[in-house]
């Protein structure tokens, strides 16, 4: 007897479901590695020391590299134990690798309308920081940021952070942010997964290829981190555009010559920046502040000249927090005459919506004021150590019996009104409109003198108050105070 055996059959649904899938793998390769039509771009290498080597494509070999080149696509960079590179991408992105570290420029291009940057971080520590003209890219989806390592990826969102891996097993991978937030997620050849959101002051580790659970950063590893604020230093030209920027800021500025930051170095931060808002065409101030270990102090110094406040009522601005970042617990604004505080506000209520505030002089006699400082400090418990206020519309109140009042030497004339005339009437009382948010005189007694804080640049004064700097006018931008140990 002939026996025969025959194979099972594949049920009939079974093919175009397997037609389907086999489509859409064939898809995802194409969309994955088809060659989409793009521009090059590239970021510079603004500065190196110590080791510090480049790929040359054209002669397939490793040299020094050389200051304003470019770092292109498929190009790489290494430095030894003792060697620092620093790349740019001009008013948007600033890295700095640190030594013994490998780094290649994976993509650098426009693709269709977008700025795509790609870097593949293979060992080492490396400090990166965004400009907030790349963060509005970010946010509107015209730019994209991403490193990838062997352990972890990165997608950077606008962000202060520090990078840290290792190939060598059991070696740190970290990643900390101290303002912004970036995603890290498992290294992924074809499709992304979903990633772990880190912000400022939070970090997060990978251990055998699993993202640990987020913490807070300690103040030993905000001190790690705090070299990349170093990356948001301003060029002798970005500060001559700040100057002429700041004078579309308000009527506050036509009295205005130099302003810069103040904060004490190693234990603290401060950046001011004035843009145009693209919406509005108006002129705003960004300052962003970090005084999250204890001890510490920052803020924004504004030189001033002609500007006697028994002129004017006062002035008024609008306010406004940002809304990933903290509300700052201790901060307030001090107008100062050779170093004395003679007015002292401690506006609060900060809202993630702009909010007017207006703040009384009270002068009535002449009282010349050289400086305004706005100072944030750690002098309360709490974790909102660190933040962005944003300002616009500064403006001097002027008095008004100033503004009614005849010029000097004139008569006030008037016209006879007839009797039973409209003129000669009672007029109805028109209500008043609501008015802002006023913030009183905390304290204006003028001050002793205080002791001298020294600056780190020695163009710059030493007189100060014992709560805060009095810079000099100067074409330097920051000023480092005495160091403040850490309690």
């Amino acid at each position: 007897m002939k026996m025969t055996s025959q194979k099972p059959k594949m049920p009939l649904y079974l093919k175009p479901l397997l037609a389907v899938v086999a489509v859409l793998i064939a898809g995802a390769f194409v969309v994955k590695f088809t060659p989409r039509v793009s521009v090059p771009l590239a970021f510079e290498v603004s500065s190196f020391e110590g080791d510090a080597q480049i790929y040359d494509p054209k002669s397939h070999d490793w040299r020094p590299p050389k200051q304003g080149e470019e770092f292109r696509t498929s190009q790489k960079v290494k430095t030894g134990p003792d060697g620092q590179i620093s790349l740019q991408v001009e008013d948007e992105i600033r890295l700095r690798i640190k030594g013994s570290s490998e780094l290649e420029n994976i993509q650098s291009a426009v693709v269709g309308k977008r700025e795509v940057y790609k870097l593949h971080f293979g060992q080492g520590v490396l400090f990166g920081v965004t400009s907030k003209a790349f963060d509005r890219k970010r946010a509107t989806k015209e730019a994209d940021f991403q490193i990838t390592t062997p352990k972890y990826d990165v997608d950077v969102m606008g962000s202060v952070f520090r990078i840290e891996t290792s190939r060598v097993k059991g070696g740190r991978n970290w990643v900390g942010v101290l303002r912004g937030s970036v995603e890290v997620s498992p290294p992924s050849l074809f499709f992304r997964k979903g990633g772990t959101l880190i912000r400022g002051l939070e970090q997060v580790s990978v251990a055998e290829g699993v993202i640990q659970p987020i913490t807070r950063v300690t103040r030993g590893e905000w001190g790690f981190i705090k070299e990349a604020y170093q990356l948001l230093e301003k060029t002798a030209v970005k500060e001559a555009e700040q100057i002429d920027l700041s004078k579309h800021a308000g009527s506050f500025f036509e009295h205005v010559f130099d302003h810069g930051t103040f904060f004490t170095p190693n234990v603290g931060y401060c950046g001011r920046e004035f843009f145009r808002d693209s919406d509005t065409g108006g002129v705003y101030l960004d300052v962003e502040y970090d005084v999250f270990p204890a001890g510490s102090f920052d803020g924004v110094y504004i030189k001033t000249r002609n500007f006697d406040i028994s002129q004017y009522s006062g002035f008024s601005m609008e306010v406004q927090r940002s809304a990933d970042e903290g509300v700052p617990e201790s901060f307030f604004i001090e107008l100062k005459s050779k170093g004395n505080t003679v007015r002292r506000f401690s506006p609060r209520g900060f809202e993630r919506t702009w909010k007017k505030m207006e703040f009384d002089f009270n002068a009535s006699r002449p009282t010349p004021v050289n400086e305004v400082v706005f100072v944030f400090t750690n002098a309360r418990v709490g974790e909102a150590k660190k933040g962005v206020l944003e300002f616009r519309n500064i403006n001097l109140l002027p008095r008004l019996e100033l503004t009614a009042a005849p010029a000097a030497g004139a008569t006030k004339a008037s016209a006879p009104v007839p009797a039973g005339s409209a003129a000669s009437q009672p007029q109805p009382v028109v209500a008043a409109p609501a008015l802002p948010v006023v913030i009183p005189v905390v304290n204006f007694t003028d001050a002793p003198e205080a002791a001298p804080f020294e600056s780190a640049s020695p163009q710059q004064s030493a007189s100060a108050s014992p709560a805060t700097p009095a810079t000099t006018g100067s074409s330097s931008s920051t000023a480092q105070l005495p160091e403040v140990p850490l309690q």
